[in-house]
């Protein structure tokens, strides 16, 4: 058999190879380093998973000397086997051969390759480890791209390549007979039929193979439709998995680009549904939230290679300003130059609601220094999902403040898998310390709270959203909870927690900071970080009698199997009845000196008698460096009679959230609700 495929186009032509080698060589200095060290390890059978898009990252080395054991489960985690049987460091150690031309690192992937071919029958009493069919997917995408780095090499001889095709014969075989109802709303089965699809081009020649095609895209048009909500957030609610997923959607667009194939055009839409909800998922520094099992991953890649696909303006936008190394051994010279000639375009909207997931992000802007706080209220999301409902996450002038702690791992060896997915470890509120959502083992769960409602509302001057669920709804004195929070652009954030109930609780809000030294006032109970020369995060409480406060350590994971420390603040109060916990989120800026003074107003109704807090309550926010005050007004009840027409500090409004702007002799009145 020859071992050069005719009439496919997997990535790009092969006579612009040495082109490419060129252009990463002169652009791209850092990336060659770097796939060079991961193919000298590979060559010494050294195992570190840290490319891109890894699901499973590690961060000590695992050797073998002489033959490696590809069933072998290192630190009680098969996570790690399942990775090392994905075959993901075939790529980096295929493109440093290229750049190099080195014979060793072809010889290793000869040797590995046919090694793991003779110790891996299916059949074999190892194969839970080495043959879970998701595994076999993304190995046979791996063996692939590898291919057509390493078939020129002298060591990749016929009998490796006879060798290849008939272990792929097998992948696709067991690909094609194992899809269920369970895979058609996993990532699982998006994830196994992409790899099918490319092995039907692949291996055009077997009888099979026209078979493979139409099947793996009637399943992938069925993983579209069950999958991806409207807004085009990914039902896991995972950024994560949802990242996966797109990935695989976009390398079907782009095989089928490559070689005339038609492509069914809700495959497309949902591709670039996802792309879209990327470009507002991004926080300023371009990285996914780590909400649910979700690594901090940088977007611009899956952007970049999106709007190359689409040649969407809005999605260069938010990708790297010239195609990025990755992308440039996807695409080629046609990528480069589509890319450079696709005009960058701003998005319409900057904040945004994503209603169908449950998903808001409200943004000052697109740079980098911009202010953004990510609110959720939506499905869980299943296994992948955590117990993050009204979680938070904040980032402005530059800097992380307030985030999502992220997974660890998969394993329920270790205490902190279940720790990462409780509420507990989330910017969020509770009732009596109950969580809401019960967190059985690092995929179960028990009782799981759903989510109400939720109303999204943006303007030019702010941004509003409000959820609520059912969590604790189950109490002997049932509970509705209730979070709204208001952006009063482009300065800060008013957060509102209100707990609906007739009995005694305690309420409480955490707060997870990233890394570094935060300060709580014991007198004011404002809580804040110390970035000497950068910016700063200040939470500043609303009715202090209420509020007794705690500064915690625990622990953050930005990527899987690695954890450090960071610092939480928690509020609680001991209340009967209905009640609320109101918190201004104030971002200062690094030259800032001062900060908002924050006071309570009374509210009087139309007859002139003092509102109960329970009812209403108001704050007055000055803010120095612009003169002005704002006095928000926040209804506990939806104002119904005329004497709920009421006056603050001598103005008359009438709504359930309102904004009075004063400076000077000037009064501004906005009714956001």
């Amino acid at each position: 058999m020859n071992n050069h495929r005719v009439n496919t186009t997997l990535y790009f032509p092969d006579h612009e190879k040495e082109l490419i080698v060129k252009l990463a060589k002169r652009h791209y200095r850092e990336d060659v380093e770097r796939v060079r060290v991961v193919a000298e390890q590979v060559v010494n059978q050294v195992f570190v998973f840290q490319e891109a898009w890894d699901m499973e990252r590690t961060n000590i080395p695992v050797s073998f000397q002489g033959k490696i054991d590809w069933s072998y489960i290192p630190l009680e985690d098969p996570e790690w086997t399942y990775m090392l049987n994905r075959h993901r460091f075939f790529i980096p150690l295929g493109q440093a051969y290229m750049l190099t031309g080195d014979e060793r690192y072809a010889e290793s992937f000869c040797e590995q390759l046919s090694d793991w071919i003779d110790s891996n029958p299916k059949q074999s009493n190892t194969a839970l480890l080495t043959w879970r069919t998701i595994d076999a997917g993304i190995r046979s995408s791996n063996w692939i791209k590898a291919y057509d780095y390493f078939k020129n090499s002298p060591h990749f001889t016929t009998e490796i390549f006879e060798k290849m095709l008939c272990s792929l014969y097998e992948h696709a075989q067991l690909l094609a007979s194992d899809f269920s109802n369970w895979k058609a709303i996993s990532n699982w089965g998006v994830i196994e039929n992409k790899a099918l699809f490319e092995l039907s081009i692949f291996l055009q020649s077997f009888n099979q193979a026209g078979i493979w095609q139409t099947i793996s895209l009637e399943r992938l048009k069925k993983t579209v439709r069950l999958q991806i909500m409207k807004d085009g957030v990914h039902w896991e609610q995972s950024p994560m998995y949802h990242n996966e997923v797109l990935l695989c959607y976009l390398r079907i667009v782009h095989l089928c680009q490559n070689n005339g194939l038609d492509i069914d055009p809700s495959i497309i839409e949902a591709a670039r549904r996802m792309a879209y909800a990327d470009v507002f998922m991004a926080k300023p520094n371009h990285h996914q939230p780590m909400k649910g099992d979700s690594d901090s991953f940088d977007l611009r890649d899956i952007i970049t290679r999106a709007a190359i696909l689409l040649r969407d303006p809005y999605l260069k936008f938010r990708g790297f300003p010239r195609i990025d190394f990755e992308n440039l051994w996807e695409f080629g010279l046609e990528g480069i130059e589509n890319y450079s000639a696709l005009p960058a375009e701003k998005p319409k909207y900057l904040s945004l609601g994503f209603e169908d997931s449950g998903n808001f992000f409200m943004r000052s802007g697109w740079g980098e220094d911009a202010l953004y706080l990510y609110f959720h209220c939506g499905q869980l999301g299943g296994g992948h999902g955590h117990a993050d409902l009204f979680h938070i996450d904040v980032h402005a002038y530059g800097k992380e403040f307030l985030t999502d702690l992220g997974r660890y791992n998969y394993s329920d060896s270790y205490t902190l898998r279940r720790e990462l997915k409780s509420a507990k470890a989330h910017n969020t509120s509770l009732v009596d310390g109950v969580e809401f959502t019960e967190c059985i083992d690092t995929w179960g769960f028990g009782r799981i709270a759903s989510p109400l409602m939720t109303k999204w509302t943006s303007h030019e001057q702010f941004d509003y959203v409000e959820g609520s669920h059912d969590g604790y709804m189950h109490l002997d004195d049932p509970v509705y909870t209730r979070r709204r929070i208001v952006f009063v652009k482009p300065y800060y954030w008013l957060l509102v927690d209100e707990f609906d109930c007739k009995g005694e609780h305690i309420f409480s809000q955490s707060f997870h900071f990233s890394p570094g030294e935060i300060e709580l006032n014991e007198s004011t109970k404002n809580c804040f970080t110390k970035n000497e020369n950068e910016a700063n995060l200040y939470l500043i409480p609303i009715n202090l009698t209420l509020f007794t406060a705690v500064i915690k350590e625990g622990n953050i994971s930005y990527e899987y199997n690695r954890f450090e420390k960071n610092i939480s603040v928690h509020y609680k109060a001991k209340s009967t009845g209905p009640t609320a916990l109101m918190q201004v989120i104030y971002p200062q800026k690094p030259a800032e000196k001062d900060i908002p003074t924050v006071e309570t107003v009374a509210v009087y109704d139309l007859f002139g008698e003092i509102v109960d807090q329970k009812d209403a309550q108001a704050i007055k926010i000055y803010m120095p460096l612009l003169k002005e005050e704002h006095i928000i007004i926040v209804c506990h009840k939806k104002p119904s009679l005329h004497r709920m027409s009421y006056f603050i500090d001598g103005t008359q409004i009438f709504g359930e959230i309102v904004i009075i702007k004063r400076k000077g002799t000037e009064e501004e009145v906005i009714v956001i609700k």
